[in-house]
């Protein structure tokens, strides 16, 4: 058996993640894969082909419906706490200038495309004169995290040990950069990088390419070790929709996804239509050419005379309901995949929809979210806490969530005034009422109580201020004897 053998769940859900891939890149790489997803017309030539390919439009409704939902999910920034000997380390993740943000957005990305992500915690081979976190330091040993999407993922295994089931195989396929000896062109092979648990169960990666259809391994084995400890376990961690084991579950929008490319195929047929259709074509009775290779030209420098009394010309147009048919359909399919995810494609409706039946309205694509959201969220916080170890931080400290508010809820004047009403008379607190505009989104979520009172300052509230005017005001009408009232005054809130 060779290193590049399939998973049977991998072979059956290949081709679910090729077409998620495909349709979220867009027209370029529907229209690559040519009858794969726009059969041939029958008794179609290839030039032929090629027009009709081209003719057709791809409207990606699943890139726009991603888009929204990762929009959604990352309206706020995810709450992260770590040890502070980790933050330096988060803003480049993978130590290729991924930030930490950037690669839980990117997650997020392959989670709502093909429902199945991997992730790795990785640590260099170190030097045996490398004994303490100072001299990994000086060297820049620390810990990275690298993403696998669901096609790099062949094929994994998990065993019973010390009646716990636990990954024992993840085989992941990369691809590797080689530079010309010229040090200029570069050409990509195929290899594989074997995670596994090898002698007395312990964690070790081998890498291996295929050179005349046999494994070939490139280097010796790599035995990471955690703190001068060699690992009983793989760091690596699946994130599918709803979970975070190696049991394959189904792309989130997979229904969506196959819509769209039923759409395609609508409006392809739709443009075949009007190409043929959509100008008049001449047609001519009772013509014969006076000689060999005659031609008829259209136009306003050109007469025809037709000999024969009995000929006649007249254009061929069309009509019918054909291509409203098509039309129709679309039209049909577009409100489907409204339905099935794309909401942002659904036409709004005029009238304004109070804030509960806004709630009922989207309570499915909010379900949707929160799950996946919540399995990132899972799995993220359980790589970050393998990467705290390797770090030589204290895994415990830390926190990954990402943002499950999707929608915001404006404050309507009514409930800011009566909170503002009750801080005045004494029936909340300061902090409850800063709680109460944080929430409704009046003030940062980022920004503390106490944040807030510094950026106030010795400044007086608005309404001492609207006391000093009065009473301003007042003093120069009584000193100039002008008649008026003078602006009312109110009590000032108590801290």
């Amino acid at each position: 058996m060779s290193v590049n053998k399939k998973h049977p769940a991998y072979e059956t859900m290949c081709g679910k993640w090729n077409r998620c891939r495909d349709v979220y890149d867009g027209q370029d790489s529907i229209h690559a894969r040519g009858a794969v997803y726009l059969p041939k017309l029958k008794d179609q030539t290839e030039e032929e082909y090629k027009a009709y390919v081209e003719r057709a439009t791809f409207y990606n409704a699943t890139y726009r419906t991603i888009s929204g939902l990762l929009g959604m999910i990352f309206r706020q920034p995810p709450k992260v706490d770590v040890p502070e000997v980790m933050e330096e380390m988060m803003e480049d993740i993978t130590m290729s200038g991924v930030p930490l943000q950037a690669f839980a957005l990117s997650v997020s990305e392959e989670a709502l495309k093909q429902g199945r992500i991997g992730i790795l915690v990785d640590y260099p081979i170190v030097d045996a004169a490398v004994t303490t976190q100072a001299d990994a330091a000086k060297l820049n040993l620390r810990p990275t995290m690298q993403m696998y999407e669901a096609l790099s993922i062949i094929n994994w295994r998990t065993a019973n040990i010390n009646n716990k089931t636990v990954l024992s195989l993840v085989v992941l396929e990369e691809a590797m950069i080689e530079v010309d000896a010229d040090g200029f062109g570069q050409k990509s092979k195929t290899v594989y990088r074997v995670l596994d648990l090898g002698a007395g169960g312990f964690y070790r990666q081998r890498l291996f390419e295929i050179k005349s259809d046999k494994d070939s391994q490139i280097g010796a084995d790599i035995i990471p070790a955690m703190n001068g400890k060699m690992l009983d376990f793989i760091p690596f961690v699946f994130i599918g929709t709803d979970d975070i084991t190696p049991q394959v579950d189904e792309p989130p929008l997979i229904d969506l996804i196959n819509l769209n490319i039923s759409h395609y195929k609508s409006t392809a047929d739709l443009e075949h239509g009007a190409h043929f259709t959509g100008l008049p074509t001449p047609v001519v009775t009772g013509y014969v050419p006076e000689k060999e290779g005659e031609k008829l030209y259209i136009g306003s420098g050109a007469a025809w005379i037709l000999k024969n009394p009995e000929a006649k010309a007249s254009f061929l147009e069309f009509t019918g309901q054909g291509l409203d048919t098509l039309i129709k359909v679309i039209d049909r399919k577009e409100t489907q995949m409204a339905i099935l995810g794309a909401r942002m494609l659904e036409p709004q409706k005029a009238a304004v929809e109070t804030a509960e039946s806004q709630g009922i309205h989207r309570k499915g694509e909010e379900s949707l979210l929160s799950s996946i959201a919540q399995t990132i969220s899972m799995g993220l916080e359980r790589t970050l806490r393998w990467f705290a170890e390797w770090a030589g931080a204290d895994p415990e400290q830390l926190e990954f969530e990402l943002n499950r508010d999707f929608f915001p809820a404006p404050m309507s004047s009514q409930m800011l005034t009566a909170l503002v009403a009750a801080w005045q008379q004494g029936g909340i607190s300061k902090e409850t009422l800063f709680q109460n505009l944080q929430q409704a989104e009046v003030i940062s979520k980022e920004k503390t109580f106490e944040e807030e009172e510094a950026a106030i300052g010795t400044e007086p509230p608005a309404i001492a201020k609207q006391n000093a005017a009065a009473d301003a005001a007042a003093a120069i009408a009584a000193a100039s004897g002008m008649p008026g009232t003078p602006f009312p005054k109110q009590a000032v809130p108590a801290n």
